[in-house]
C-alpha cells in the first residue's frame, strides 16, 4: 500500500477516535447534558453518525482502491500476454517506475493499454487494407458494417457512403438461407459482379459468422476472391480440349474415308495378280506375280488394320450379339494356323476346358479377328519350341427376365518365342508400336494389330495382358464377357457374323 493510502487512513481513525472520545466525554458529563437538554441528544446523534459516515467512507475507498488494483493487474496480465503472442515489439512496460498513488498508476496504465490497441487496430487494419480481395462485414439484416478499400474502389463509392447500406449478394439471396430464414455460419459460393467500369468478373466468396466469446452471432464477414483469370483459363482448357477432339474425330474420319477408297483398288490389283498366276508364265514372271500378290495382301491388311483402328477411335464399331458355335469357331482358328505351325516346325495345341459352353452369345467375328492377331504374331515371334492356346470359363448369374446366363472366357496363348523386355512392355499396345523398329527386322507387322485387339477387348467387355520373359516366350491373355443360353449344347444350323478376314494382322 502507498504512503498516500497510509496517510489517509492514519487521518480516518483519528477522527473516527476523536469523535467517539468527544461522545464518551458528552455521555459522562452529566452537567453538560440537563444544560443542553434536547440538544444533548442530537449533538450525540450527530457525532454518531459522523463516526458511522467515517468509518463508511473507510470501508469504501478500501474496497474501491482494491478492486482497482485487481483491474490494474488484469490489465497488466492482458498487456504481457499481448506482447508475447502477437506484438513482441510494443513495449507496454517500458517505464516500470513505481506509482506512489495507484490510482494514478492505473491511469497510466490504462493509458498503455489504449495506446497498444491503437497499434494493434492500426496494423490490422493495415493487414486488411493491402488486401487485394473484397472484404466487408455486415449485420443479418445485409446492412453492411465494414468495408475494405478494395470492395469500395471495386464498386467505385466512397465508404462513408457503402456503410449502413444492403450488401448486394444479400439482396441477390446469397449465401441460401435455411428454411427458417437464418445465415448459415460457413459457406462459400461463386457469383459475377459488375465492376464500375462495367465490366462483370467472377468472384469467389467465402462467407462466415463472427461470434462473440459466448458464441452469439454478432455480424458475418465475406471475403471474396477474383477467379475470373482462372475460369477464363478453365474455358481455354476446355475449348482446346473440344478442339483437339474434334480434330481428333476428323483425322479417324479420314482415315477411314481414305482406307475405304483404297480397298477397291487393292482388290483390283490381288484380283488381276491372281488371273495372271493361272496364266501360262515363265518362272522369273511367276515371281514377279507372286511378289506382286502378297504385297498387296499385306497392303490390304495394313488398309483393314487402319479402317479397324480408325473406326474404334471414331465410336462407330458396335458389337453384336448372335448365338455361335465356340468350339467351332475356335477349331476353325486352329485348322488355320496349324499348316504354318507345320511349315515352321513348331508344336500347335488348342486346349479347351470341358466347362466351356458349346454355343455362346456374343461378336464371333471380332472375338475371331482377336484370336487371329494374338495367335498369328505368336507363329510369327517363335522360331523353336512350340505355341499352347488354353480357353477357360467362369459362369456368372442369370441375366433378368431372359434364358441367358452371363460367363466370361479366358484365353491365354503361350509361346516359347523371342519374349518382350519388361521395360517394352508398356508400349506393346500403341499404335504403330514395336520392340525391333529397325529397317532390318526380320519379321513383318505394322504394330496395329495389339492395339486393336486391346480396344476391342474392352469393347466386349474385357482386358488384355501379357507376361514376358526376353529368349523365353510369351503369355498373352484377354477375357471377353458373353452371355450363353442354360441347356443349349446343339451348335446353330450355320455361322453367324463370320470373321472379317481370315489372315493374321501383323503386329
Amino acid at each position: 500500500m502507498g504512503k498516500l493510502l497510509q496517510r489517509k487512513t492514519t487521518m480516518i481513525m483519528a477522527l473516527a477516535l476523536s469523535l467517539a472520545v468527544t461522545l464518551i466525554m458528552l455521555a459522562t458529563d452529566s452537567n453538560l447534558r440537563e444544560r443542553l437538554g434536547t440538544m444533548y441528544w442530537l449533538l450525540g446523534l450527530a457525532i454518531i453518525g459522523c463516526v458511522l459516515l467515517v468509518l463508511a467512507g473507510y470501508v469504501w475507498d478500501r474496497t474501491l482502491m482494491e478492486r482497482l488494483r485487481q483491474i490494474n493487474q488484469t490489465a497488466r496480465k492482458e498487456n504481457e500476454r499481448n506482447v508475447e503472442t502477437s506484438f513482441s515489439d510494443i513495449d507496454l512496460d517500458d517505464d516500470p517506475v513505481p506509482d506512489q498513488d495507484e490510482i494514478i498508476g492505473l491511469a497510466r496504465q490504462i493509458e498503455r493499454m489504449a495506446q497498444s490497441l491503437q497499434k494493434v487496430e492500426a496494423s490490422y487494419r493495415g493487414i486488411v487494407e493491402d488486401q487485394v480481395d473484397l472484404i466487408c462485414r455486415y449485420r443479418a439484416d445485409g446492412s453492411l458494417t465494414f468495408v475494405n478499400a478494395a470492395y469500395a474502389k471495386f464498386l467505385g463509392r466512397k465508404r462513408k457512403e457503402l456503410i449502413g447500406q444492403k450488401f448486394a449478394l444479400v439482396e441477390q439471396g446469397y449465401p441460401k438461407r435455411d428454411f427458417q430464414g437464418n445465415m448459415p455460419d460457413n459457406a462459400t459460393f461463386e457469383v459475377d459482379l459488375q465492376y464500375a467500369g462495367g465490366e462483370n468478373t467472377a468472384y469467389h466468396w467465402t462467407h462466415r459468422a463472427i461470434k462473440s466469446p459466448q458464441g452469439d452471432i454478432m455480424e458475418y464477414q465475406a471475403v471474396g476472391h477474383d477467379v475470373s483469370t482462372q475460369k477464363a483459363a478453365e474455358s481455354a482448357l476446355i475449348e482446346a480440349k473440344e478442339a483437339a477432339e474434334s480434330a481428333d474425330r476428323a483425322k479417324s474420319e479420314f482415315l477411314a474415308v481414305v482406307s475405304h477408297e483404297i480397298r477397291t483398288p487393292i482388290n483390283a490389283i490381288l484380283g488381276f495378280a491372281k488371273l495372271l498366276r493361272e496364266t501360262n508364265l515363265t518362272d522369273d514372271q511367276g515371281e514377279y506375280v507372286s511378289n506382286i500378290h502378297h504385297s498387296g495382301i499385306t497392303l490390304e491388311t495394313l488398309i483393314a488394320d487402319i479402317l479397324d483402328l480408325s473406326r474404334l477411335e471414331a465410336g462407330k464399331i458396335e458389337v453384336s450379339q448372335s448365338p455361335f458355335a465356340l468350339r467351332d469357331c475356335l477349331n476353325d482358328i486352329y485348322g488355320h494356323f496349324m499348316p504354318i505351325a507345320r511349315k515352321n516346325g513348331l508344336e500347335f495345341d488348342l486346349k479347351i476346358d470341358p466347362n466351356v459352353p458349346v454355343i455362346v452369345n456374343g461378336d464371333q467375328g471380332r472375338m475371331r479377328q482377336v484370336l487371329l492377331n494374338l495367335m498369328g504374331n505368336a507363329i510369327k515371334f517363335t522360331e523353336k519350341g512350340g505355341v499352347t492356346t488354353t480357353v477357360t470359363c467362369s459362369r456368372g448369374a442369370d441375366v433378368p427376365h431372359t434364358d441367358l446366363r452371363e460367363i466370361r472366357l479366358f484365353f491365354a496363348i503361350t509361346d516359347t518365342g523371342i519374349g518382350i523386355p519388361e521395360d517394352r512392355t508398356a508400349e506393346l499396345f500403341k499404335p504403330f508400336s514395336q520392340i525391333d523398329s529397325s529397317t532390318t527386322r526380320r519379321r513383318g507387322g505394322t504394330g496395329l494389330g495389339l492395339v486393336i485387339s486391346k480396344r476391342l477387348c474392352e469393347l466386349m467387355g474385357g482386358a488384355i495382358s501379357v507376361e514376358s520373359i526376353p529368349n523365353s516366350g510369351s503369355t498373352f491373355r484377354f477375357s471377353l464377357a458373353l452371355h450363353y443360353q442354360k441347356g443349349d449344347s446343339q451348335p446353330p444350323l450355320a455361322h453367324v457374323n463370320p470373321s472379317p478376314r481370315l489372315s493374321p494382322s501383323p503386329a
